[in-house]
């Protein structure tokens, strides 16, 4: 027959032959070029239609066919094979699952159980090592309206809501000041004012149809609550209360680039409220002089910005906060200086990248641009972390300035 062998070819093959009552494996090999394999496989379906084929290591004996033996098919021969490789890989499973499971339930049964150790209770009236806390207040944009009829439900601030948040935040502050000062002393309060506190009104076209207090008043109802809360805390323990200021650009004076960067109203607020608490001998406040300062606090230094020269794009500015990280810390390096943590706002998200960079959240959370243009809406927040002698930042907490009760839903159309 020669070597007659062709790919999809092979059973009409095989089967011709063991018709001809060529049986013998090797033997079909040798005349069509098949392998033995496939032949084998073969020959064990032509079995299952009913030829009596001689099974390897036996002698051959004549092929039986039973008369009612149904004509072989193609396509069932393959969904019968398929069916028994499919049953064969089952039971393999199915065994190996049974036989480690019980050996291993065995084996467990067999390992005694641990001794009861010795368990001293851990006292709750240990003082630890001081650490100093540190809030950030960035983007509290004082004077903007976020319409919640606009904004689908999405988004509501104005005044009254900013003070209603700034209660929210000081119930919630006193709640984590129970917690960490019962068993840590904290000689020191700091707070990182990133910029934004007033909304303005001349940053972009239309802006004025977004507020409800003109400049002047922003300026005003911030210097009060602001002042009102430093106060506040500088109650709380007998603790020294540090403010650390730079400007944002929603305080600008002008367009971008046409004054000074301290000509901006972020900076009449940080002066005001500064001269507002000179009786208040355990707070000071340290006001940059330029967009940015340095920050040391139990010897970790902190790189203080707003953050609206970092570029981002609909979503937290990741690789934008790495290439200005990267880029201050070589200047600053040069400057005979340095900085372990980089602290900014703006971006209106909370974000923590590599435990040292630290993105704060705002006191409006969805605004008419975040939501209809960028369709995003974050919960209002503002950040607060300690800070360890040894080990720098400890623990952090994003603090949500919404009562979770006062939620309003979005409304929905029937």
């Amino acid at each position: 027959m020669g070597n007659e062998y062709k790919k999809g070819e092979t059973y009409s093959i095989v089967k011709r032959l063991v018709d001809d009552q060529i049986t013998e494996t090797a033997e079909i090999a040798k005349q069509t070029g098949i392998p033995t394999r496939t032949i084998r496989r073969y020959k064990n379906q032509l079995r299952e239609l009913g030829y009596d084929l001689p099974l390897r290591g036996f002698p051959n004996k004549p092929i039986r066919k039973t008369d009612d033996c149904p004509k072989p098919d193609e396509h069932e021969i393959l969904r019968n094979s398929m069916e028994r490789t499919e049953a064969r890989r089952s039971k393999t499973k199915q065994t190996f699952f049974e036989i480690v499971g019980q050996d291993i339930i065995s084996a467990l049964k067999a390992i005694p159980a641990p001794a009861r150790p010795a368990i001293k209770p851990p006292n709750l009236r240990t003082q630890h090592d001081p650490e100093e806390m540190v809030l950030l207040w960035s983007d509290s944009q004082v004077g903007q309206v976020v319409d919640q009829r606009e904004s689908g439900g999405l988004g509501s601030y104005d005044t009254d809501i900013f003070k209603e948040r700034l209660e929210f935040l000081k119930t919630s502050l006193k709640k984590i000041f129970e917690i960490h000062v019962a068993n840590t002393h904290y000689p020191t309060f700091n707070i990182f004012f990133l910029g934004d506190i007033i909304e303005g009104t001349t940053i972009f076209p239309g802006q004025q149809r977004q507020t409800d207090l003109h400049s002047v008043a922003q300026v005003m109802e911030a210097v009060d609550k602001i002042a009102e809360f430093i106060a506040w805390i500088a109650g709380q323990f007998p603790w020294a209360v540090r403010c650390y200021c730079v400007v944002g650009n929603h305080g600008r004076i002008g367009k971008k680039g046409e004054e000074s960067p301290l000509n901006n109203l972020d900076y009449l607020v940080y002066r005001i409220v500064k001269e507002r608490l000179r009786d208040y001998k355990n707070v000071r406040f340290e006001i940059s002089e330029s967009w940015y300062m340095i920050v040391q606090k139990l010897g970790w230094r902190f790189l203080l910005i707003h953050g609206d020269d970092t570029r981002g794009w609909m979503g937290v500015p990741y690789y934008g906060m790495e290439r200005s990280e990267a880029r201050l810390g070589r200047m600053i390096s040069d400057a005979g200086s340095n900085f372990q943590y980089y602290c900014c706002g703006h971006h209106h998200q909370e974000a923590t990248i590599k435990s040292r960079m630290f993105l704060n959240g705002s006191w409006v959370g969805g605004s008419e641009f975040s939501i209809k243009t960028m369709q995003t809406a974050n919960k209002p927040t503002q950040m607060l972390f300690s800070v360890h002698k040894d080990f720098g930042v400890t623990w952090e907490r994003n603090m949500q300035l919404i009562n979770p009760a006062n939620k309003v839903p979005v409304k929905v159309f029937e």
